[in-house]
């Protein structure tokens, strides 16, 4: 199988997919893995500081993929100076880097990812690419269009699973169907504008819509905030003392800045992955 190496510094694969910011992958024999994003699937290594590609594939929309022309060496830097606390979260996971994802992708995933653990979101999303996506390599299937979900029903989601996140399911096909949702149209918006227009869809509040504006339209001034990052936040840097969503956005906005939402991801992974702040 042909094999393209890409130099990429400050990238792991394991921890880059391994974070929470994305559910479509499947791990593989010698830690590859494949990864699928729409209608696109590749497998990858890791050898060293390179990514593998295996099997060639559309190599360019990958590396855009895991954002590879961004120098997270400097982002470190910055987190880390005079931050002892950011020092030891970006060291347990220095290779993370924040992926960009397809908008509709990530609006569906994050409405099933409410009240929810990973592996179940990545059962979830898997059985509705199975259902109504298409064939697109081995036993990989893409997601469905807005199009390909048009027709389904609340009961038909909630048959494979989704619960009460059904409701929501059909009204985000609805909206992003009936205009005013064109990724372009989107990308135009400043930060506040594109949250609340996001947050105009059933079941999107701020949590999911400040994923979506960082994980697929790159505003890296975004701290997304559920209780999980607002209890680890508020055990290393409070003290253990409570603070109200929008007091953490604050606090977060004033320590962090522009790279609020680089600090978000090496916190929550490492304060998922040590257990920080749990009772």
């Amino acid at each position: 199988m042909e094999k393209v190496f890409w130099d990429c510094p400050d990238f792991s694969l394991s921890q880059t997919l391994e974070c929470g910011q994305c559910f479509r992958y499947q791990k593989e024999e010698d830690d590859c893995y494949t990864v699928i994003c729409g209608q696109r699937v590749v497998t990858l290594g890791q050898e060293g500081g390179s990514i593998v590609f295996y099997g060639g594939g559309d190599i360019p929309f990958w590396k855009g993929y895991f954002d590879g022309d961004r120098s997270y060496g400097e982002i470190k830097q910055r987190l880390c100076n005079d931050d002892p606390i950011m020092a030891e979260a970006v060291s347990f996971a220095p290779g993370i880097r924040i992926l960009r994802q397809e908008f509709f992708e990530m609006l569906i995933s994050f409405i099933l990812s409410q009240n929810n653990h990973i592996p179940r979101i990545r059962g979830l999303i898997q059985r509705l690419c199975r259902e109504y996506g298409m064939p697109v390599k081995g036993d990989f299937y893409s997601f469905p269009t807005p199009i390909q979900l048009s027709h389904v029903s609340e009961e038909a989601y909630r048959s494979i699973g989704c619960g009460f996140r059904s409701r929501y399911m059909v009204d985000a096909v609805d909206k992003v169907l009936a205009g005013g949702f064109s990724t372009e149209e989107l990308e135009k918006l400043s930060t506040d504008a594109l949250r609340q227009r996001l947050m105009s869809i059933c079941g999107v509040g701020q949590k999911v819509a400040d994923c979506i504006l960082l994980f697929s339209f790159g505003r890296y001034e975004v701290f997304p905030t559920d209780v999980w990052i607002n209890r680890v936040f508020s055990h290393v840097y409070c003290a253990g003392e409570k603070l109200s969503p929008k007091e953490l956005q604050k606090s977060a906005a004033e320590r962090f800045g522009e790279d609020a939402g680089f600090a978000q991801q090496y916190l929550f992974h490492y304060g998922r992955k040590m257990k920080i702040g749990k009772e």
